[in-house]
């Protein structure tokens, strides 16, 4: 399971975090990238074709009035436009699916919550793929699902045009600090190239600030 941190720059600094289970607020965004699924088993051809879905369950205490979580799904790459996406603006119910036909066949895919407005907790993800398998009149099925954990928490200092951005060491520095522009449309992620220094607990990255708006995440190495 691929973790991601996020933080933002914009005249202010906010420090954005995915934690326990998952409690988004505004603006926040939490991704993940599917690598590999256990087979748990086998449908009939003739009930269900091959696909691949996600499940996402809040927890409904959680949910008030104007909130709005956008969740996406994504084929090869976050940056790709999401082969299914939908806003969560009501509950119950409280649980809700992407699902497309022929998705996600080679077992890794991506997918991405991001909350818009309001603030919510995340109580469960269940994701789902099935292809075809040795039998013709069944589809293998390969799932798992997953409460959402914490990934390694940014933190953020402005100094003059720079920007110190920071996280804990936690073993290695398995991570790799990305930087977007943006946070609608189609986001484009880099690697940030300069210098990762380890000190004291902590890794720190010092960044210009180069744009109105930056967004800073941690991507986990497969």
């Amino acid at each position: 399971m691929k973790q991601f941190a996020l933080a933002y720059c914009a005249v202010q600094v906010f420090c954005l975090t995915a934690c326990g289970q998952l409690l988004l607020s505004p603006g926040e965004s939490w991704s993940y990238a599917l690598s590999s699924l256990s087979r748990t088993g086998s449908v009939s051809s003739f009930l269900e074709s091959p696909n691949g879905a996600f499940t996402l369950t809040v927890d409904d205490s959680t949910f008030q009035n104007g909130d709005a979580l956008l969740y996406e799904m994504f084929e090869d790459s976050e940056s790709d436009t999401p082969i299914c996406s939908a806003i969560m603006t009501s509950v119950p119910p409280s649980t809700v699916t992407c699902q497309v036909a022929g998705s996600w066949q080679d077992l890794q895919g991506y997918l991405r919550l991001t909350m818009l407005s309001g603030s919510l907790t995340v109580t469960s993800l269940t994701v789902r793929v099935v292809k075809s398998g040795p039998s013709l009149s069944s589809y293998d099925v390969y799932a798992s699902t997953f409460a959402p954990m914490p990934g390694p928490k940014l933190s953020t200092v402005r100094s003059g045009d720079k920007l110190i951005v920071s996280w804990p060491q936690r073993g290695t520095n398995g991570y790799d600090l990305q930087v977007a522009t943006n946070l609608s449309g189609t986001i484009l992620w880099q690697n940030v190239t300069n210098t990762i220094y380890p000190l004291g607990t902590n890794y720190y990255s010092i960044n210009d600030i180069f744009a109105p708006l930056q967004i800073f995440r941690l991507r986990a190495r497969p």
